[in-house]
């Protein structure tokens, strides 16, 4: 039948089918799974749940708009400097500054030429970057003296370019008067003060998306690609209904398609997508609003109102504030317990008073949701610092496990499909590796290759390959003898396609069980490397260096919620092996 019932008028189930309803017929795989992609889900759109940095910001930026209206004159002034001295003495110049720099630091000179092009462009970007900070500003605003400074700089980089250098210091002298009466005349009026015609003007909030605007690429591509997953289940049901009508083997023969779709479309967003430069991992912005120097008029934080870098020296250690260990004092003290008895029993020295600055966009000072997991040494909320953290934990148990997958599975399937000597030296290789204790390669190769996320994955994933190599090996020794492999070579197949388009995919159910065990495993050794000072670099968070904050058992919530969450997604990930590894055994199939 065309709708790919059977003659019982039932549905026929191929292999996958017989999987995925095996591993929905697993109560603890599903949960497991649903649990992991909240994991992930928390870690991908960490920047809109815990930042220091509004989702939305409409407000008066007087402190900027000021300073990039008086820094127009001077970078002005230095744009005819360059074009009044010329090319030569500008490239002279520059040369001998870098050779006194090589010279201080005593290292070898670059051998990059000065390019006078890119240093007249590097201006004009300088300019027109602060003449974009004044024209935001001012919507409906259309001043005279940045139209004629927006065309004189366009005119003097030209005329310098060219070679023109009479036309660009007259084009320079009239971008210096304009930035010059720009400054004059528009300078921002103060609070409940009327514009004055020619000398003051009166801002206009704007609007701007800082939490957004510092996402990269990316980032926007894996937030959309995760959104696509966990709607799966809705727009999967919609398009086999709708498009496909319920047919079993249509469904089956786009399965392939909706992959392709969903790894391809957040592409589109991604492509497109412009971030700000961040330069820093402490935002300005609360800094501004509660000194009064940004004017907001609507401003929205995200749901954790804390950067994962973002410093509360008066808060250092913390308890959670749910806790009644935590409670502060205006003047700064705490209530009750050990810290409140400040005074020194020897000198009777009682430390100044420090108020706890509650910036704008946090909880109260004492409020239970201000930081619901404690802070650490530093001051830093330690419920942010886990949810970025989260991004670089299972990030490392992740693509390690691909690296071991990749090298695990190339070497298993020449060792199974060849045999002979083939099998013999990769046999004996693999020996070799096992022999040596793999954490402790682990450390020797990270201390010497440098503490970053990327050498992390790869180091995981070369040393840890053996086991998914023995378990493909024996795999296609198994399979090799069968009949569908013996056609495919009468029949003059390449041995490449053979192994990787026929064999291979018969042989991935152990290397399914073994990758949900793999990462467990990543997320752990990253967790230990961390925990011995040689993971990731501060102050970007994982769930290991998150332990190593204290060893204090006083600060105990330092230890148990990161490790908390380490057991957790441990546990969850052995829970979904096994259940993989349960619907991949054919003796419990059901039909």
């Amino acid at each position: 039948m065309t709708d790919g019932r059977d003659e019982g008028g039932v549905y026929s189930k191929d292999y996958w089918d017989l999987v995925l309803s095996q591993v929905r017929s697993k109560p603890s795989a599903v949960i497991a799974l649903c649990f992991l992609l909240f994991l992930y889900a928390v870690a991908i759109f960490a920047p809109v749940l815990a930042n220091d940095r509004p989702l939305i910001l409409d407000a008066i930026d007087p402190s900027t708009y000021r300073r990039s209206l008086n820094s127009l004159r001077p970078i002005s002034l230095n744009l005819r400097g360059m074009i009044r001295d010329g090319e030569a003495v500008y490239v002279a110049r520059m040369e001998e500054r870098r050779s006194e720099r090589v010279q201080a630091e005593q290292d070898t000179a670059s051998s990059d030429e000065v390019d006078w092009g890119e240093a007249l462009a590097a201006e004009k970007k300088a300019i027109a970057g602060r003449l974009s900070d004044v024209q935001a500003q001012l919507r409906g605003l259309e001043p005279d003296s940045l139209a004629n400074l927006s065309k004189s700089l366009d005119e003097t980089v030209t005329a310098a370019t060219r070679g023109e250098t009479q036309k660009a210091l007259e084009a320079a002298d009239r971008l210096v008067k304009a930035a010059g009466e720009a400054r004059a005349s528009l300078q921002p009026v103060g609070r409940g003060e009327e514009p004055q015609a020619g000398k003051t003007v009166a801002l206009a909030p704007m609007r701007s998306y800082p939490a957004l605007e510092a996402i990269s690429g990316p980032e926007v591509y894996f937030m959309g690609l995760w959104t696509l997953v966990l709607l799966c289940p809705l727009w999967n049901r919609l398009v086999n209904r709708w498009f496909l009508g319920s047919d079993r083997e249509r469904v089956r023969r786009v399965r392939r398609h909706k992959l392709f779709s969903v790894v391809a479309l957040p592409l589109l967003p991604a492509l497109f997508w412009q971030s700000a430069d961040v330069s820093f991992e402490m935002s300005r912005y609360k800094a501004l609003l509660t000194s009064g120097e940004m004017e907001a008029v609507e401003v929205v934080f995200t749901p954790v109102p804390f950067g994962f870098a973002e410093i509360h020296d008066r808060e250092y250690f913390r308890p959670p504030t749910w806790n009644a260990m935590s409670e502060i004092t205006e003047e700064g003290y705490y209530a009750r317990g050990p810290r409140s008895n400040m005074v020194d029993v020897v000198t009777g020295y009682r430390p100044p008073p420090k108020p706890v600055e509650v910036r704008r966009g946090e909880p109260p000072r004492n409020a239970l949701s201000r930081h619901v997991l404690g802070t650490d040494s530093l001051g830093r909320d330690i419920l942010a610092r886990m949810i970025w953290g989260a991004r670089v934990s299972l990030s490392v148990g992740l693509v390690s496990t691909i690296f071991l997958l990749l090298i695990g599975t190339i070497v298993g399937a020449l060792a199974g499909y060849y045999g002979g000597w083939v099998d013999v030296v990769i046999s004996r290789v693999i020996e070799v590796v096992q022999c040596f204790p793999v954490f402790f390669l682990i450390l020797i190769v990270v201390s010497f290759v440098g503490q970053s996320i990327l050498n992390i994955m790869i180091v995981i994933g070369v040393f840890r390959w053996t086991g998914v190599a023995r378990l493909v090996r024996g795999e296609f020794m198994r399979l090799r003898s069968q009949d569908f492999v013996v056609a495919s070579e009468a029949l003059g197949v390449p041995p490449r396609r053979t192994i990787f388009r026929h064999v291979l995919p018969n042989a991935m159910g152990p290397v399914l069980v073994a990758a949900t065990f793999a990462v467990a495993s990543g997320i752990l050794t990253e967790s230990a490397l961390s925990y011995l000072g040689l993971g990731i670099s501060a102050p970007i968070p994982s769930w290991g260096s998150l332990v190593t904050e204290s060893k204090s058992a006083e600060y105990w919530w330092i230890q148990i919620f990161p490790g908390l969450m380490i057991f957790l997604t441990v546990v969850l990930y052995n829970l979904l092996g096994e259940g993989v590894r349960d619907a991949l055994d054919p003796r419990l199939k059901k039909a």
